[in-house]
């Protein structure tokens, strides 16, 4: 056996920390970021200013957009921002407090430490503690009708009293559209609760004028506009064609040369065109489809044939909007345009292109499926809006939860 020679375990560089300075180290850094997180909570809660990378602005007081936005490199504050986005993600709003609760536990488990008290016990501890504070929360709990519209407002004001849009005319206005989202989408379960569906609830945002201007639309506004000048711009009775495949010419997935030498050539290629986009536009028309919402491209022959038969037309749509749509309308969405059958149209009783201060927008009202809305925001500028939508999704979650049971 040889003495004297070095055996690296960690690589060239690494620092160990172990111990006591490693617990106190792990503590210091994750309550740090509790008391960032402290002084945005609350209706005295003060919004935080958060700049990237980029030099983009993010005004916010939502917890897990905070931490989100932190760029956190700690390994324990890491855990925190965990927790902050397991908290979203289950219960939808209260990151904010778990954090803020985390580090307040954290800083009296340091000072159990600083009476030799092992940190297996302290642990144990806090697990007992947990199932009674379960319990007696179970035991002080009332519960809620969903019907009982007073308390869930009074619910919905708790989660956004303490964000930008929680005072005044704007926290009234922006109340009765949340309560009356979630009701509209609500749909009856065996246990007398109510299941509130938040995929069905869309937020559009556009900018201008203020968010007491903000409206429900009773199904669903894609910020689109119609692809053609010569297509109508309102359709009742609206049959709708949901595809997604385009309405273009294929390339070939290969590279091609063709050699034209005369003008009828030439002729004879674009005629064949021409002639496979009609083709394409007489199937859709002969399913009795009178609106298009197309999730790729349209081209702009197709876009003349259709506005030729009368037939509203709109390109590049999500494929979340489309998804939507086809929960709302009733619809199936097509990915090839020879599948495409009378059966799988769905159906409006509006589809009207409207404008919204400088931009056009899409309405499709009168959906067959009544449970699915949109809530467009107005506002002054994207920070505005952005933090409106937040608190939105934050009290859409409260009143989800709560009319669960």
């Amino acid at each position: 056996m040889s003495y004297g020679v070095p055996v690296l375990i960690l690589k060239e560089g690494t620092q160990r920390s172990t111990g006591r300075d490693a617990l106190r180290a792990n503590i210091m850094a994750a309550r740090v970021l509790s008391e960032i997180l402290k002084t945005s909570l609350g209706p005295r809660g003060l919004d935080k200013m958060l700049v990237d990378s980029f030099g983009d602005v993010t005004v916010t007081n939502d917890g897990v957009t905070i931490v989100k936005e932190m760029e956190v490199n700690h390994p324990a504050a890491k855990l925190l921002v965990e927790v902050a986005k397991a908290q979203d993600a289950e219960v939808g709003d209260g990151t904010t407090t778990a954090v803020v609760l985390a580090g307040a536990l954290l800083e009296k488990a340091e000072f159990l430490l600083d009476q030799n008290i092992h940190p297996t016990v302290i642990m144990e501890g806090y697990s007992a503690a947990l199932h009674k504070a379960v319990e007696i929360l179970d035991n002080v709990a009332r519960q809620v009708s969903p019907n009982d519209d007073e308390l869930l407002k009074r619910l919905i004001k708790t989660s956004i009293s303490s964000k930008y849009i929680g005072s005044g005319a704007t926290l009234e206005k922006l109340t009765d559209l949340i309560l009356e989202a979630a009701k509209a989408v609500a749909e009856p379960t065996e246990n007398g609760g109510f299941n509130v569906r938040l995929d069905n609830v869309k937020i559009e945002k556009k900018k201008g004028e203020s968010l007491t201007d903000s409206v429900l639309v009773k199904g669903t506004v894609l910020d689109k506009e119609v692809v053609h000048p010569g297509m109508p711009r309102r359709v009742e009775g609206a049959k709708i064609a949901l595809l997604d495949a385009p309405l273009e010419i294929k390339k070939p997935e290969i590279s091609a040369k063709i050699n034209i030498t005369s003008p009828e050539q030439m002729r004879a290629f674009l005629e064949e065109e021409t002639k496979l986009l009609k083709e394409m536009v007489d199937k859709i028309a002969e399913t009795g489809a009178n609106v298009v919402i197309c999730q790729k491209g349209i081209d702009d022959v197709a876009q003349h044939f259709l506005a030729k038969r009368g037939i509203l037309a709109v390109r590049r749509v999500k494929r979340s909007d489309m998804e939507k749509l086809e929960r709302a309308t009733g619809g199936r969405i097509v990915t090839s345009i020879r599948d495409l059958k009378p059966e799988d149209l769905g159906e409006a009783a509006l589809v009207e292109e409207r404008k919204v201060g400088n931009d056009k927008m899409v309405f499709i009202e009168g959906v067959k499926n009544a449970k699915s809305v949109t809530i467009l925001l107005r506002g002054a500028n994207d920070i505005i809006l952005d933090e409106a939508e937040r608190s939105i999704n934050d009290a859409l979650h409260v009143l989800r939860n709560v009319m669960k049971d």
